[in-house]
């Protein structure tokens, strides 16, 4: 398995980015998601959110009177987005998120649903929280989510498993992890009836303290983890968490840019 030069998000072609909501049935966790980033922004303040998607935050947040823009690496998640939101109430960039910035700076940058991992090497990673240090306005926040890799790592043989995606449609989904590169390669073949299709999907996962230090050299440091969106205490034993950055004025790498 060797990292690909490309964000993974790109590889949602039209396919998988319909299907994509019915991958990640967790309208709950929306909520929360919404709310807590809601909390953190300022009232009819800004909100940029990295990878962007199907507008499953997106969008709710523009309904609650944020100015939330977008950028995400897959056409056919945009369109999806669009359709989400025919009036146009989250504004969209066609982009890749690790090497190219709005130029405007935002109340909160968000990056959520192991989006992150999409940047598949160590560069593309720094790029990502670089540029998002780069957009956060004065007393800003950047807000990112993702899984602990622990249970992962640790895998020495591929895993298997299904996702109902309606009445008429399944997903087998095969995952393989390189341990040396932390490199997680997932298969997704879909079963409508029509002929199977399989698509690939490849992470580059990093270690909660190891996302912290690249975020230290970027020139964030970190403000507040949790478990999740709820605001469950983050433990040993957490299997993913929301982690809170500011910009360090006392970064060398923010001097340098100063």
């Amino acid at each position: 398995m060797t990292a690909r030069m490309t964000l993974g998000n790109a590889l949602y072609d039209q396919k998988l980015a319909g299907v994509y909501d019915r991958m990640y049935p967790i309208g709950h966790d929306t909520e929360q998601a919404v709310a807590f980033v809601a909390a953190l922004t300022p009232p009819g303040g800004s909100v940029l959110e990295l990878g962007v998607g199907t507008g499953r935050i997106a969008v709710p947040l523009a309904g609650h009177g944020f100015t939330v823009h977008g950028i995400d690496g897959s056409e056919p998640m945009l369109a999806e987005l669009r359709a989400r939101d025919p009036e146009g109430t989250v504004t969209t960039r066609l982009g890749d998120f690790t090497e190219e910035g709005t130029g405007r700076t935002f109340d909160t940058v968000t990056l959520v649903l192991n989006t992150f991992f999409v940047a598949v090497t160590k560069e593309q990673q720094l790029g990502c929280l670089r540029l998002a240090r780069e957009q956060l306005a004065p007393g800003g926040r950047f807000v990112l989510e993702a899984f602990d890799p622990a249970p992962y790592h640790h895998m020495d043989k591929p895993d298997h498993s299904m996702r109902h995606l309606d009445e008429r449609s399944i997903m087998l989904d095969t995952l393989t992890v390189d341990r040396s590169q932390q490199l997680m390669l997932s298969t997704h073949t879909i079963i409508d009836g029509g002929a199977p299709e399989t698509r690939e999907h490849l992470l580059r996962y990093a270690f909660p303290f190891e996302i912290d230090l690249l975020a230290e050299l970027s020139g964030l440091r970190l403000v507040e983890r949790a478990e999740d969106w709820a605001g469950t205490p983050y433990t040993s034993s957490s299997l993913r968490h929301v982690s809170v950055y500011e910009a360090d004025p006392d970064s060398p790498w923010a001097a340098e840019r100063r």
